[in-house]
């Protein structure tokens, strides 16, 4: 069973707007990156993994202070999230192996 660690971390301070994660720290550039946890705060906020734009109307939920993992290089590059109704921030920590 492989162990991962914490090799990143971001803040996405404003989601007013669909918007997905820093490029520079998900594959291919960041080649140990497996998944990240995602975590909004001070809000909920919506998000799709397909490529589609997440809207109030169109999306998974994610409540304010949950934590969901998105696992893969695909997944992780489509991750798009938007508020949900509040002023969400959106922490994300970037897991993997090695050091």
């Amino acid at each position: 069973m492989p162990i991962y660690r914490a090799l990143d971390r971001e803040t996405i301070a404003s989601v007013a707007t669909a918007i997905g994660l820093t490029s520079s720290k998900i594959p291919p550039t960041a080649t140990r990156v497996v998944y990240a946890t995602i975590q909004p705060l001070g809000g909920d906020i919506a998000f799709c993994v397909d490529g589609s734009t997440p809207t109030t109307a169109l999306g998974q939920r994610i409540v304010e202070d949950d934590v969901i993992e998105v696992w893969g290089q695909n997944d992780l590059a489509n991750f798009k999230c938007i508020n949900d109704g509040g002023t969400a921030t959106v922490e994300v920590v970037y897991y993997g192996a090695g050091g």
